[in-house]
């Protein structure tokens, strides 16, 4: 059995009776799907209840075009066809009290087209501004699914100094953390260097190894100050800190630096993906990223190189890896609400103590295939459950 979508006249419709679509469950029109118009069709079960449609909420740039993580889009969608799901790209204008107005991808033609839908089964946030989240048109669809009752998940970005002290506040987490505190002016940089020697001062709002700085006092009259791109030599501090006006205009934290491990004398850091399954956060793969270019982060744009985690690999890191991903799976969704995904920035210091760098709200593409197929595999099964819909796969192995 087939449901199809007519771009010219905006209609879902199906060649059987009493087919419903969306979180409504809304009638679909019976039509013979004879149109000479392109259409999508998707194959659904016996069930009447056609879907379930997944919305993803995604952001305009400055020429008012969607952007997001194509890729990962598409790949969701491919797994969705041959279920009976679909996926919708939609911004946050997008979404009306009683539809949905996105972009549907038609994998006959390869390409995105512009459709009309009933309210979807569930949202999944991948907007990748901050500022977007900041204004009316969010605010106002996420009273919508509030009102609506329709699940979503990942509801915001996080703020580093935010998370940092919900993190500090637990038992367990507390003891893996790195000193961390706001920048408010020179005395508190002068304090912070003379207790650690090598800091980082990072944007609260800093993402993909952007905005972060590594200074390190070499003599009393020797500091460095390094990024991804470059670093700088000062002779004293205040002429520093004048010169990172930076610092002074926009919010930063200070954090001590770590000795981190090295392999091959190149410090290297975990990345894990973490995704919400059977009432339980379970880690999807654990990335290592080495420095390679430059010493500063272990970001692949910014010049990491991958390394197989079985090089690294123990019973301890294994360990802890799992503990902390139920842990900080936990606390993020008691304080900000549902989380089904995030990653973690992670490392081990040269004495063997764990640290977390960090806890993302929108993971990245990981580089690695395998953690990318399982990420794929988790969502596509957390859309099932959290929309209630039976999945044909995994209700067969059960």
């Amino acid at each position: 059995m087939k449901i199809y979508y007519n771009p010219i006249t905006e209609t879902w419709y199906s060649t059987n009776r009493n087919i419903t679509l969306g979180h409504l469950k809304e009638p679909i029109s019976e039509e013979l799907p004879h149109s000479s118009h392109p259409s999508y069709s998707i194959s659904i079960s016996s069930d009447n209840n056609a879907g379930p449609i997944i919305g993803i909420m995604i952001a305009r740039n400055k020429k008012n075009q969607l952007v997001g993580n194509e890729d990962l889009f598409i790949r969701l969608q491919q797994g969705l066809h041959h279920l009976g799901g679909v996926v919708i790209l939609f911004s946050p204008d997008g979404l009306y009290n009683d539809h949905l107005t996105g972009y549907i991808y038609t994998l006959r033609d390869n390409k995105w087209m512009k459709a009309k839908a009933p309210l979807p089964n569930i949202v999944y946030n991948r907007i990748a501004f901050r500022n977007t989240e900041k204004q009316a048109p969010f605010q106002k669809a996420l009273s919508i699914l509030q009102e609506k009752n329709i699940p979503f998940f990942n509801p915001s970005f996080l703020n580093k100094w935010d998370l940092y002290e919900l993190l500090a506040k637990h038992p367990l987490i507390k003891n893996y953390l790195p000193e961390t505190t706001l920048l408010s002016n020179l005395e508190q940089l002068e304090d912070f260097l003379e207790k650690y020697k090598c800091i980082y001062v990072k944007s609260l709002e800093g993402y993909k190894g952007k905005h972060i700085y590594r200074i390190e006092k070499i003599t009393p009259i020797h500091y460095n100050v390094s990024t991804t791109k470059y670093t700088e030599i000062y002779s004293n501090l205040e002429t520093l800190w004048n010169n990172y006006t930076i610092w002074h205009k926009k919010s930063f934290l200070i954090q001590k630096g770590i000795d981190s491990a090295l392999l091959q004398g190149k410090r290297y850091d975990f990345r894990l993906l973490v995704t919400y399954k059977d009432e339980a956060y379970v880690l999807n793969g654990i990335g290592v990223r080495q420095s390679n270019q430059q010493d500063i982060t272990t970001h692949i744009p910014s010049g990491g190189k991958l390394i197989p985690y079985q090089e690294v690999q123990s019973d301890s890191h294994d360990f802890f890896f799992e503990t902390i991903a139920q842990q900080c799976g936990e606390l993020l969704t008691e304080q900000y609400g549902f989380f089904g995904e995030f990653s973690i920035d992670a490392c081990i210091d040269k004495e063997g103590k764990y640290y977390i760098f960090e806890v993302n709200s929108k993971p990245m593409l990981f580089d690695e295939p395998h953690i990318e197929e399982a990420r794929i595999n988790h969502l596509l099964y957390l859309f099932y459950s959290l929309s209630n819909f039976p999945h044909p796969e995994w209700d067969k192995e059960k």
